[in-house]
């Protein structure tokens, strides 16, 4: 058993001080305000707040390998396609031991940042040339392996991509992510399913309209876990699957069944006229990723969409890392849309602005990844966060305002995964070495 003494934690109650939160075999037994505790199990965490794990919900790992590389190129016409462009030629240069180095990174950044948990949206999958390993899930486990290396729970959703778009073969520098049948993909995510690890799951991504087409659709509606997809990312997506389907990528997957409460409509920062309709009717979730979509030039979540779905956030390409930063701009970006401010908390919300932000960054999160992490309660997973409000910029802050409009990655002092402590002192153990590989694979393949 082990006693955490913080300064303050954020419970589905709201903030407690001076609170006592109890750990056993990597759950939560409770969290009260009766008694201090002494004894050689307790850990005290003056000024402090704990929070629970924050959850990144849309990760592309590999895609850290490039960041810097792109955002200084093709200043006269970069967008989207030119980024693509661009990550094409890095996913086409990583070998196993390569991607696993860049991953580890990745996923270093994250946990030091205050991540416990990650969905990994993973669509490498066969050699460059297109062949399949004698493993067919061997980069798969290469991830999961580098996630579990540096401590995080994950989730990894195991992407269909058989064609470059309606009508369009796949090209050479997208071969690694051929599946041939649907039947490949869901027998995959039932391997991936069955992994020994209690903190590895596996869900379906059937990657976006224009890499699945429709006929797949509803063998992979089959499924009954938790299911990904990119949706309404850019305008020539949505204008491509009008043209091949007659409605919008959102409709198309939810009249074959994949819209449901396990849905996640990642991006959705193009949807079409009753889409939120249908996706708030369906329960599902919008995962929005703030800074990748800025960094693009994909747009604004629409401020509707905001305020009817459910949220949970990703840091996708990667850009930054930093998901307190991308839980605010959730409120923030609305603001700028809406020209007002209190735009994503709903009317009949009490908990007020700040729990909003911070819930799409955990426990609505959580939530969409299958996982029953996220919130500080009895039988929940223990993963945790504890940040330091001594910062000056928390000065004269209420702990959870501080943790919603000013914390950053810096503020993080302590992270625990299951319980078992994976940050120490705002550091991971391995800091130094998974920083050295990933530079070393970084300079060769960029």
């Amino acid at each position: 058993m082990k006693i955490l003494q913080p300064s303050w934690a954020w419970t589905p109650e709201g903030i407690l001080e001076d609170p006592v939160v109890t750990l056993d075999d990597g759950y939560i037994l409770g969290c009260s305000t009766s008694a201090r505790h002494p004894g050689e199990h307790v850990e005290r965490l003056p000024g402090c707040l704990l929070l629970p794990g924050l959850v990144n919900a849309h990760s592309h790992a590999f895609q850290r390998a490039f960041r810097g590389h792109v955002q200084n190129r093709d200043a006269a016409r970069g967008d989207f396609w030119t980024w693509r462009e661009a990550m094409y030629r890095v996913a086409g240069a990583l070998d196993p031991d390569q991607l696993g180095a860049v991953c580890r990174l990745a996923f270093l950044e994250m946990v030091e940042s205050g991540v416990t948990e990650v969905g990994e949206f993973h669509y490498l999958h066969r050699d460059p040339a297109g062949r399949v390993y004698a493993d067919p899930d061997l980069l798969a486990h290469v991830v999961i392996d580098a996630a579990r290396a540096v401590g995080l729970r994950i989730t990894l959703l195991r992407v269909a991509y058989h064609r470059a778009g309606p009508g369009e073969a796949l090209r050479p520098e997208q071969a690694r992510f051929r599946a041939d049948t649907p039947d490949e993909v869901l027998a995959a995510v039932a391997r991936l399913s069955a992994h020994p690890d209690p903190h590895v799951r596996a869900g379906l991504a059937p990657h976006s309209i224009r890499a699945v087409p429709p006929a797949w659709l509803p063998e992979l509606a089959t499924y009954d876990g938790i299911v990904h997809a990119h949706v309404a990312e850019q305008p020539a997506e949505v204008a491509a699957c009008e043209r091949e389907s007659g409605c919008s990528p959102l409709r198309l997957l939810a009249d074959a069944g994949l819209v449901t409460d396990r849905f996640g409509a990642v991006h959705l920062t193009f949807p079409s006229p009753g889409d939120v309709d249908v996706l708030a009717g369906a329960g599902g979730t919008i995962v929005v990723c703030p800074t990748t979509e800025l960094d693009l030039g994909d747009g604004f979540l629409p401020v509707e969409a905001r305020q009817r779905c459910n949220l949970a956030l990703g840091s996708d390409s990667h850009a930054t890392i930093d998901l307190w930063h991308e839980a605010r701009t959730l409120e923030l970006h609305g603001r700028a849309l809406a020209n007002r401010r209190h735009v994503i908390t709903p009317p009949d919300d009490d908990a007020g602005l700040a729990a909003r932000i911070l819930r799409a960054a955990t426990a609505d999160g959580a939530r969409c990844l299958g996982s029953r992490a996220g919130e500080i309660r009895a039988g929940a997973p223990a993963d945790l966060v504890a940040i330091d409000l001594g910062d000056v910029a928390a000065a004269g802050m209420p702990p959870l305002e501080a943790a919603a409009f000013a914390a950053h990655p810096g503020w993080v002092r302590r992270v625990w995964v299951g319980g078992e402590p994976v940050v120490r002192d705002g550091r991971h153990a391995d800091h130094d070495r998974i920083v050295a590989d990933a530079v070393r694979v970084i300079r060769a393949v960029v």
